[in-house]
């Protein structure tokens, strides 16, 4: 009985694990510069992750994957049957001809792996036979301003979808924050749009977070009811002068369109789609900003571009002893470019050793630029107790709304109280260390013509008269020596005669 059980759920899993399948479907034949699908079908909707197909030679991979998922349900004499899939569409271009193996993808369904066919392809030259059969898309062509995307008998046209971008400044200064807004506008159901602002030369981005939930609102263009919102904001902080070109920029979107060959209950109840999903690309067109160079800069300007700064300053070690690290703590507040700031000069006595200063930003984007505070604090090591003054810290920026410099200050000196520190610290080892290597100095004994003859002639007698006094001494010590030799030599043989005195 346990046997037969064995079998039968073996064959259950069997059967389970069977029903899973995993399709990729794409057109037989296409032309070079067709738009067409790919697309990975999976018979569940437990559908773990999505696939990755990678780069495929031969084609560009314009979109995807978009995932739609459909379920159905079925009642014959009372039987009850559900089904449900999961959809991964890929939009390719051909670019070459040839004959193609699209990739398989490897899909988890419940912790399972399933691994999908290979779509076999032939792509043959553009305007041939193969692009012109019926329900085909037409070969992928974009215009320069706007891009036209077709599937099967939907097209989308230039005033269905398009982008407008616009800047709240067109001549600014170097390092000045530009707002860049990208609007959308759109007659149709656009369930997905992506674009990305590319590396740009000359300009520092960053974008600002707008809700990824957008909501349209309709206005009337020339006559005609269209949908629009801002998609996308940045704030550009130019990096030099002259005409600089924000480019173009391509956004992918979806549109969904309703499928009216297809009846909505069927599509309930049968598992149709009853939307079709076309990908387009439109592009957003190019802008051009002027940028000035700004005027001389001043002494001690550090870069900052921007209006309402102001500089505080304050020690933040308040009992500081000697040989020990204190800190001076600076916080600087404004409006720009806060976060591309040289912090300013802090001018320590010299007697104390300064240390590499650490800093860190607080700010919000915001369309003026950056604002909120840059904290810097400063180290330095006070070699010896005293009373000291650091000078009032400084920071001079340039304020676009004017034209000008301006400089704020810290104001009154930082008075400095250092008390008796631990002569056994590491810094005060390492001073007396560094004291304890004295330079020695020697008056030149002779020194060219501010020397007299006269007073030469006594240096060498005396360099003279101390190497006789050495050869001399050498020559007693030796003697010395010999004479002591020979005293030992006469006992040691006397005692060797009364030795053999007595053996007798």
């Amino acid at each position: 009985m346990r046997k037969i059980l064995s079998i039968i759920m073996l064959f259950a899993f069997t059967v389970a694990d069977a029903a899973v399948v995993v399709t990729a479907k794409a057109p037989a034949s296409v032309g070079v510069g067709d738009q067409f699908r790919l697309q990975y079908i999976v018979n569940s909707a437990d559908v773990d992750g999505r696939p990755q197909i990678g780069n495929i030679a031969g084609f560009d991979i314009v979109y995807g994957p978009a995932v739609s998922t459909s379920q159905s349900v079925q009642i014959i004499n009372g039987n009850k049957t559900e089904n449900s899939s999961t959809t991964f569409t890929y939009t390719l271009i051909a670019r070459k001809e040839g004959n193609f193996q699209l990739p398989a993808v490897t899909i988890n369904v419940d912790g399972r792996s399933y691994t999908s066919n290979r779509p076999s392809v032939h792509v043959d030259k553009a305007g041939s036979s193969y692009s012109q059969q019926p329900g085909r898309s037409q070969p992928y062509q974009q215009p320069a301003a706007q891009s036209r995307s077709s599937q099967g008998s939907h097209r989308v046209g230039p005033g269905d979808l398009y982008i407008e971008v616009s800047s709240n400044k067109k001549v600014v200064y170097e390092q000045e924050p530009v707002l860049l807004s990208y609007k959308v506008f759109t007659t149709q159901a656009l369930e997905q749009l992506q674009g990305k602002m590319p590396d740009l030369k000359g300009f520092v981005a960053k974008e600002v977070p707008l809700p990824r939930e957008k909501h349209l609102s309709v206005v009337n263009r020339n006559g005609r009811a269209v949908q629009t919102t801002t998609w996308s904001q940045y704030v550009m902080f130019p990096q030099q002068s002259g005409k600089l070109t924000i480019p173009s920029i391509p956004f992918e979107g979806v549109i969904a369109y309703a499928n009216r060959n297809v009846d909505p209950i069927d599509a309930f109840l049968f598992g149709t789609s009853a939307t079709t999903h076309v990908n387009h690309t439109v592009n957003a067109p190019s802008l051009d900003i002027t940028v000035k160079p700004l005027p001389p800069k001043p002494a001690g300007f550090s870069g900052a571009v921007g209006n309402n700064f102001s500089i505080k300053a304050d020690l933040a070690t308040k009992t500081p002893r000697e040989n020990e690290t204190l800190t001076l703590r600076v916080r600087l507040h404004g409006t720009g470019n806060i976060d591309l700031i040289t912090p300013p000069e802090v001018h320590f006595p010299s007697d104390f050793e300064t240390l590499d200063s650490k800093q860190e930003a607080n700010t919000q984007l915001t369309p003026q630029g950056m604002e909120g505070d840059l904290m810097i604090e400063y180290y330095a090591i006070p070699n010896h107790e005293g009373q000291f003054t650091i000078p009032p810290v400084e920071l001079t920026y340039f304020n676009p709304a004017d034209g000008t410099y301006h400089t704020v200050s810290t104001g009154k000196p930082i008075a400095v109280r250092v008390a008796k520190g631990n002569p056994n610290s590491y810094a005060a080892r390492q001073r007396l260390k560094n004291d304890d290597i004295r330079h020695i100095h020697l008056d030149p004994l002779v020194s060219g013509s501010n020397v007299s003859e006269g007073r030469e002639v006594p240096v060498y007698i005396a360099y003279a008269f101390l190497l006789i006094a050495f050869v001399v001494a050498y020559k007693l010590m030796q003697l010395h020596q010999r004479r002591r030799g020979d005293v030992q030599g006469r006992m040691l043989r006397k005692a060797g005669s009364r030795a053999n005195a007595r053996l007798k």
